[in-house]
């Protein structure tokens, strides 16, 4: 188990803003901007909004699994996972198992699975032992204490390319 309660408990909280802040951006899109293209190589509000629920679902099923008792710290990987994911000039290809549809999304419909997304992997949190280590596909061993900063920091630079969405759409409409 994860030793330090108060850690444990600042990245609950940091989730929680995280998602609470994704969450009233979806909510803050008008109805048809939700499948605007607002730039070129850019993907619409709701394929972002897609893609992380995809993230989150698969990662609650990874969180599932059993692992194994790590011979170092379990959150020794979690400042690589910051370096990786919220360096915004980087960019990357996402797996072809999250790549949104291109197709015409429904709000409140994506803002359900999002948030059911989101419950999912609240609540493995909560029952997990977040110190077990696992092998997962694209990051080798990791635990699932690590799992957890990446969909802090997968759902913070998605965030940051929202808003950057949002603007765009914005000055479209002026």
């Amino acid at each position: 188990m994860i030793t330090d309660a108060v850690d444990a408990k600042e990245l609950l909280s940091s989730l929680d803003e995280t998602w609470n802040e994704l969450l009233q951006l979806i909510l803050s899109v008008c109805g048809s901007s939700i499948n605007k293209v607002p730039f070129e190589n850019s993907w619409t509000v709701g394929q972002l909004a897609t893609h992380i629920t995809k993230a989150n679902t698969g990662m609650a099923k990874v969180l599932k699994k059993e692992g194994k008792t790590p011979e170092r710290d379990p959150a020794e990987g979690a400042a690589k996972m910051k370096k990786i994911f919220l360096d915004f000039t980087a960019k990357y290809n996402a797996p072809e198992s999250i790549i949104p549809e291109d197709q015409e999304y429904q709000k409140e419909l994506l803002f359900n699975d999002l948030d059911e997304s989101i419950r999912q992997l609240k609540e493995e949190y909560v029952k997990q032992d977040l110190s077990q280590l696992l092998t997962v596909k694209i990051f080798g061993e990791v635990t699932k204490l690590e799992l957890y900063y990446f969909v802090l920091y997968h759902t913070q630079r998605h965030i940051h390319q929202l808003k950057n969405i949002l603007n765009a759409l914005s000055a479209q409409q002026q």
